[in-house]
């Protein structure tokens, strides 16, 4: 890969985590690229409308222009509009907020979310987030469809080395991901509370291919003192339920010729 590209995209990905934008001296030093290098890039990315500058402070903030190419490509994901009545019933019947996430080569991306009506406190995190694999739920589970020797690969190449920006409960070696795979694997759902998040608690369960490959998860979500282990338990059936739903629905859209070829045929 050109060195230009990797460190402009390692920008690109370093202003998204920020939104109120960052300091040249605070990119060049945290990617460890040179200060000159850093400004040449940052000048080439306002050029083409990816970056711009404050006027105030001087920080550079990722643009409306870089957003819209993820929103653009999710857009065209038919699996998030078949999901989003499954979704909201998922919502209204548990009274949190369930998500979807999408699985995008090695990385699992929430793109979509429905809160329940419940009153008071709600959970309600920002999509578009990548779920780490060793400690959310939507992780383990798809970690679960995994050969040992794979699971091993990606959880050591993530590694541990910020373990603890996460919960209490997040696994801290190789083996405590194992334990939760091989329970994953045996429920066929995954769930962990204060792992990814402090005092939260979440549930997945896997959507399919039409040929049984992994696509995506559906999640419920919501603070740890109302997702107690218990409640999860009987939350389980309604989410595998809407979990095999989708993975049946999309599986049959995936099937079906395109509008074009049926009217031809009539």
């Amino acid at each position: 890969m050109s060195v230009a590209l990797e460190r402009g995209m390692a920008i690109l990905e370093l202003l998204s985590t920020d939104r109120n934008g960052m300091q040249l001296s605070r990119l060049s030093e945290t990617l460890d690229i040179p200060h000159s290098a850093t400004h040449r890039l940052l000048t080439t990315l306002i050029e083409m409308g990816y970056v711009y500058q404050t006027r105030e402070m001087g920080q550079y903030c990722l643009s409306l222009k870089a957003v819209s190419l993820g929103i653009r490509f999710v857009s065209k994901n038919d699996l998030i509009d078949l999901a989003r009545p499954l979704m909201d019933e998922l919502a209204s019947v548990s009274g949190e907020l369930s998500r979807l996430g999408l699985i995008d080569n090695e990385r699992l991306v929430w793109v979509s979310k429905s809160l329940g009506t419940r009153a008071g406190l709600r959970y309600d995190p920002d999509s578009g987030l990548e779920a780490p694999i060793f400690c959310t739920a939507s992780g383990i589970v798809w970690l679960g469809t995994m050969p040992d020797d794979e699971v091993t690969r990606r959880v050591t190449k993530a590694g541990f080395a910020h373990v603890d920006e996460y919960g209490a409960n997040a696994p801290r070696t190789l083996e405590e991901v194992f334990r939760q795979v091989r329970r994953a694997r045996n429920a066929g759902w995954a769930m962990v509370s204060n792992s990814f998040e402090v005092n939260t608690a979440a549930m997945a369960a896997l959507i399919k291919g039409e040929k049984q490959e992994p696509l995506g998860v559906l999640t419920i979500a919501g603070p740890s003192f109302r997702m107690t282990s218990k409640r999860m338990q009987e939350l389980a059936p309604l989410l595998m339920r809407a979990a095999a739903s989708l993975s049946e629905v999309n599986a049959r859209a995936f099937a079906m010729p395109p509008a074009s070829a049926l009217s031809r045929a009539t």
